[in-house]
């Protein structure tokens, strides 16, 4: 039986004009209109992410976050005559010479996207959806590298037609490079048919680094729809989609050329669905699984498989459960997405719940939840993006933190306590600082003694006491801090020793390099102090001596900060370097932590703020005075400071005003010019990063934000 869209159902009703003009209308109410910088496809962790980097569905080949091709074409057939709607021609494969079907919209929401389309003569709608299951609360389906695409499609008229739809994703998805050997095979169960795709060699966890890409594991493709008027096929791109166009179907038979290199008649998986004489509406669904067998090699505690595998005994069977709750996960989506952006637009209007929904999506699709079999526990690893890919760095988590505090707080909580495990000397590789490290490895290999780590020690302590007490304040059991507590007080003896004037050394800015005597980074130093007494009172793991020592030494810092930095209506960037500025995103924690001190809030954030805006240039506020750019998760945090909403929109929109006009299509940047919206170091650096997630410290400082409040 056909499963009839919901959609197109009503769309078969009702004039087409009148329900377009409804459904524009509804999403207008929750965000404004936008031309995203790139579109996101299917996002599940670090390596299985598709984006599109145009205005388009069909204006650019599929690319992975580092703009490497990983080719996906969807193709429509319709009463024979043969329509793209997903991929272009540009790319290696030069296979998928048809014309685009008209996109009428698209909609980036946090865990789908959502294409409209229409054929040139109005004879059909398509609407395509790609929703991957980025549920915070839901660990094993968030865990689950299974993503959907959506295809609801119905007859404008009421006539019918003879539809075919046509989708494929090719061997670029599991190769690092285009010479190495693949080869592919079938699967299938009582419900569900599909193809797979590897490396010839499955090196697994053998390849670390930024810019690359797995080469392990297998890329599933299957047909979701439980009908038998559908094919699925591996094998050369040419010929499957040159049968598709003749004659709606795939080549009989079975490609056994392989292994073979990628690039040679270059493989796909593809999926045919048939729907003869359409009159009314239609859903065909296809999932798009990757199996990367482990995620995740810590020291000497071994390779970490995804948290997945502790629901599911494989992937076949991760794919059958996904099979069988479509409708579920389509409507929980839809309910998900809803509230959310409900709640941003609420907080912060619909500018700001478009940047809030894309950075959602592109932040929680950094991470990768882990089963440590060692330990028995859960423990969840993050990529730093296009910047070194390093692992669970903590200048990375930590503008990142926002979101996971505001959507689902223990996600944090687990991306910290490998970092505390490796700080506490429970791997084999000791660590002999008296501080924070500043990350575990490369990306996906936990490896990087002390020698390794980037000096950063004022910087990254400062970080794990603001989110430890971010953790406190959502309401998160310290008791796990327990065995780290004589660990975590000689780190704050450090910070106290170190301030309030912070040594020639590197902060997370560290492209503008080392500079002494940093307010900014003294006052995250200072403000972490008064987290950490606030932690030692609160989790009941110190005693009231030691806490108020810390206390008392923060606010006598505060005092020194305040009146040694002040510029006459701002303060500098450094103590000695007077005619300066730098926006001192620090501060905000003393707010988003709801702490009475260390500094006097009034006299110290509103001048601060005023400043920022009288330097404002058209696409935001300058990160200091010597430059021209500036972070996005920080110029956020500068707009949270504001006590009042006109100063918080006329700091936090530019970033809005940037993402929508900038030229540089890459996943949203972090790091971009406030005169020409441009990227500030090129389209490859400081793009598709989970610190974007910054933006949702407006949400932690709104009164009805909570641990749940995206996934009520």
């Amino acid at each position: 039986a056909v499963s009839i869209s919901p959609f197109c159902n009503a769309l078969s009703r009702v004039p087409t004009r009148m329900l377009w003009c409804l459904l524009m209308s509804l999403v207008a109410t929750a965000m404004a209109v936008f031309r995203p910088p790139a579109i996101p496809l299917i996002t599940t962790d670090p390596y299985m992410q598709t984006w599109l980097m145009g205005d388009e569905a069909t204006s650019d080949v599929v690319r992975h976050w580092d703009h490497r091709e990983k080719e996906m074409l969807g193709l429509l057939r319709l009463d024979g005559e043969v329509f793209r709607f997903l991929g272009d021609c540009g790319g290696i494969l030069r296979s998928c010479d048809f014309p685009p079907l008209e996109q009428l919209s698209v909609d980036v929401l946090p865990t789908r996207t959502i294409f409209r389309f229409r054929d040139p003569a109005d004879r059909i709608e398509l609407n395509v959806t790609f929703l991957s299951t980025l549920f915070s609360h839901d660990y094993h389906r968030l865990s689950r590298p299974v993503s959907y695409v959506v295809h609801d499609i119905c007859s404008l008229g009421g006539e019918p037609h003879d539809v075919e739809l046509y989708l494929d994703l090719s061997a670029q998805h599991v190769v690092d490079s285009k010479l190495e050997q693949v080869r592919w095979g079938d699967f299938s169960s009582a419900f569900l048919r599909g193809s797979y795709l590897g490396t010839q060699a499955q090196h697994v966890l053998g390849k670390r680094g930024d810019r690359t890409n797995i080469n392990w594991g297998y890329l599933y493709v299957a047909d979701a729809s439980g009908s038998g008027s559908s094919q699925h096929r591996a094998g050369s791109a040419s010929e499957q989609r040159a049968n598709f166009s003749k004659s709606g179907s795939l080549p009989d038979g079975q490609d056994t050329d392989m292994p073979r290199p990628c690039w040679h008649r270059m493989p796909v998986l593809s999926v045919v669905r048939h729907l003869s004489q359409l009159a009314a509406a239609a859903r065909h669904v296809v999932l798009v699984g990757y199996d990367d067998i482990r995620s995740i090699s810590f020291y000497d505690e071994g390779e970490f498989p995804a948290l997945w595998t502790q629901a599911w005994p494989g992937i076949q069977d991760a794919l059958v459960a996904a099979a069988d709750e479509v409708e579920d996960m389509m409507a929980l989506s839809a309910v998900y997405d809803a509230s959310l952006l409900s709640n941003l637009k609420a907080v912060g209007g619909p500018e700001y719940a478009a940047i809030g929904a894309l950075a959602y999506r592109q932040a929680m699709a950094a991470m990768k939840l882990t089963w440590n079999p060692k330990r028995k526990v859960i423990w969840n690893f993050q990529k730093e993006i296009s910047t070194d890919g390093d692992l669970n760095t903590m200048d990375v988590i930590y503008p990142s933190s926002p979101l996971l505090l505001y959507s689902h707080p223990d996600l944090l909580r687990l991306l910290l306590l490998p970092v505390l495990a490796f700080a506490n000397n429970e791997t084999s590789t000791h660590f002999t600082d008296s501080f924070s490290p500043h990350e575990l490895g490369t990306y996906p290999i936990a490896d990087h003694d002390t020698k390794q780590q980037e000096p950063m020690p004022m910087e990254n302590t400062g970080n794990m006491f603001l989110m430890l007490t971010g953790l406190l304040q959502a309401g998160v059991d310290m008791g796990f801090l327990r065995p780290y507590w004589n660990m975590l007080s000689n780190w704050a003896d450090y910070l106290q020793a170190s301030l309030p004037f912070p040594a020639n050394q590197l902060c997370t800015d560290d492209f503008t390099g080392r500079l002494a005597n940093n307010t900014n980074l003294a006052a995250k130093g200072i403000v972490a102090l008064e987290a950490f007494a606030a932690l030692c009172d609160n989790a009941q793991l110190g005693d009231a001596d030691q806490c108020s020592g810390y206390r008392s030494a923060a606010r006598q810092f505060a005092q020194t900060w305040q009146a040694k930095a002040w510029e006459g209506d701002h303060y500098r960037i450094a103590y000695d370097v007077p005619g300066s500025y730098s926006i001192k995103y620090n501060l905000l924690w003393q707010k988003l932590l709801r702490l009475d001190g260390p500094f006097d809030w009034p006299a110290v954030a509103p001048a601060e703020v005023k400043y920022y805006i009288s330097k404002a240039n058209e696409y935001g506020t300058p990160l200091d005075h010597r430059h021209a750019y500036v972070k996005l998760d920080w110029l956020s945090w500068a707009a949270a400071m504001a006590d009042d909403e006109a100063s918080f929109h006329a700091l936090h929109d530019p970033i809005f005003k940037q993402a929508n006009a900038s030229a540089c299509r890459t996943p949203l940047t972090d790091l971009f010019n406030t005169k020409t919206a441009g990227c500030a170091m090129t389209r490859y650096s400081f793009v598709a990063r989970p610190v974007v997630g910054g933006v949702f410290a407006k949400m932690l400082l709104s009164s009805s934000s909570s641990s749940s409040s995206s996934s009520s």
